[in-house]
């Protein structure tokens, strides 16, 4: 490697370079977080220590792979933004043997070849993303065009979805395993109402649909990649958001013991905007969906000018609160109360569990990772980050505090139990507990066995200097 190539901070992350690349030294912004070559076959990997055998079964991996298309038209292609890169997944097949201990096999397979073919192509992307800039050559009509072009025409290889993955999720009939697998359906999820199947085997994908194939109310664009899982019945809850002159909430159920999908509650109104949520939260009784202060312009029309969801948001206003609101997902009851609080943007919830008030009713306790503006969109721009970027520096510079993880329970107070509100009211969130950043990390996780009950401990992972361990756990 090159003495005279230097890192931001001396903070190497040429991890994510692939191995050719780091063979020739080439540690350039092009080749970083480049991962190139797949293992379609199964390969036995070697384990050392030992891994139990209650462990047994198969882990599935999603997430970003190639960033760089090289030679098109137009010259090397590159992603702007880490959330747009290339999705792939990873299979790891844990089988026990005799002794005890688990064999484990991999394969793995990136699922947008037809997508990454036409970029080399042609040079453009040609969809919407979510933080892609846009070609400055792209003229006011070419701009409108777009705006018509169907994303229901494309082909599974051209659809880039790929931020969750999930087997056998309930509404998906269609077999996809044959027979081969212990899971029936695998399927990838992202920040819109597509969701993506793929073969559990080989990992190929199979085909695209979107949420108004589990109920024809589902028509808008918008979801989160983090849908709820009922931790008893194995129902799964969610969003949709659709744009227009107002934009509409509707929250909906799909029941894994009949396949079918009921609307929970549609939700609109004059202080109800079209913002981008990544997650939300699951009680015993109640959905609770978080309208962070991330408001997409236009009431959501602004993607369609813009072309990726960054550009499209809002500048962040710390007058605007996020609003919380709270469904009965049992008793048919739909939005039944509504909470303010202070500006803020959060990716990922953990945890919420209910509480019985004093005066009989229900208090929601509600904890995710949360930033105090939307910073944090920003730094996973691929030049705000890398560190041979000369702006990784700049940025940090100038956003050190904002970017920050901020660990936040809030407690939604007096929520009835019975009869449905004559009119919902809105109320103030009360914030009950702070841990402030930076080492608090981000990707929030619990044991399972405490989903919608009180947890004490919180798992997560930890942006930690080279050399030292990447994860940890926080004692609540």
């Amino acid at each position: 490697m090159s003495a005279s190539f230097e890192h931001f901070q001396g903070w190497p992350n040429e991890a994510a370079v692939s191995s050719t690349h780091l063979l020739e030294d080439t540690l350039s912004n092009a080749y970083q977080f480049q991962a190139e070559g797949y293992q379609h076959t199964p390969v036995k990997l070697s384990v050392q220590g030992r891994i139990p055998s209650y462990a047994a079964g198969t882990l599935y991996r999603t997430g970003p792979s190639q960033r760089i298309v090289k030679d098109t038209p137009k010259g090397d292609f590159k992603i702007d933004h880490w959330f747009d890169g290339f999705s792939s997944v990873h299979r790891f097949e844990l089988t026990p043997t005799a002794d005890g201990s688990v064999e484990v096999a991999y394969n793995s397979r990136q699922n947008v070849d037809t997508l990454v073919e036409k970029i080399r192509s042609t040079g453009n992307y040609g969809q919407v993303t979510f933080g892609q800039k846009r070609d400055p050559c792209d003229g006011l009509f070419k701009k409108m065009k777009s705006v018509f072009t169907a994303a229901r025409g494309l082909s599974p290889e051209e659809n880039n979805i790929g931020v969750t993955i999930a087997p056998d999720v309930p509404g998906l009939d269609r077999e996809s395993s044959g027979g081969k697998s212990k899971c029936k359906t695998l399927t990838t999820f992202t920040d819109s109402a597509s969701y993506k199947q793929l073969d559990p085997e080989t990992l190929e994908p199979l085909g695209v649909a979107n949420q108004d194939s589990l109920h024809p109310a589902l028509t808008g664009p918008l979801s989160a990649a983090h849908a709820n899982y009922d931790p008893v019945n194995g129902d799964v809850l969610n969003h949709n958001l659709d744009f227009g002159r107002k934009c509409v909430y509707r929250i909906f159920k799909t029941s894994r013991a009949t396949g079918q999908t009921e609307i929970l509650a549609t939700i609109s109104g004059p202080d109800i905007k079209a913002a981008y949520i990544h997650s939300s939260f699951l009680t015993e009784n109640f959905m609770v969906l978080g309208i962070w202060t991330s408001y997409i312009a236009s009431n959501g029309l602004g993607i369609l000018w813009q072309r990726n969801i960054v550009d499209a948001i809002s500048p962040f206003d710390p007058a605007h609160k996020v609003i919380w609101l709270v469904v009965d997902r049992k008793h048919g009851r739909g939005l039944v109360a509504k909470f303010t609080s202070p500006a803020c943007f959060m990716f990922h919830s953990s945890n919420a569990w209910e509480e019985t008030a004093a005066d009989g009713t229900t208090n929601i306790v509600c904890d995710h990772v949360e930033y105090e503006n939307l910073d944090i969109i920003h730094r996973f721009y691929f030049e705000n980050f890398l560190s041979t970027s000369p702006k990784a520096g700049e940025f940090l510079k100038s956003h050190h505090e904002t970017v920050k993880p901020h660990f936040a329970r809030y407690r939604l107070a007096g929520i009835p139990t019975t009869a449905k509100p004559a009119h919902v009211t809105t109320s103030p969130a009360e914030r009950i507990l702070t841990i402030d950043g930076p080492l608090l990390g981000e990707f929030p996780t619990i044991n399972p066995d405490y989903a919608t009950r009180p947890n004490r401990f919180l798992y997560r992972s930890e942006e930690r200097r080279v050399g030292k361990e990447g994860g940890s756990s926080g004692d609540l």
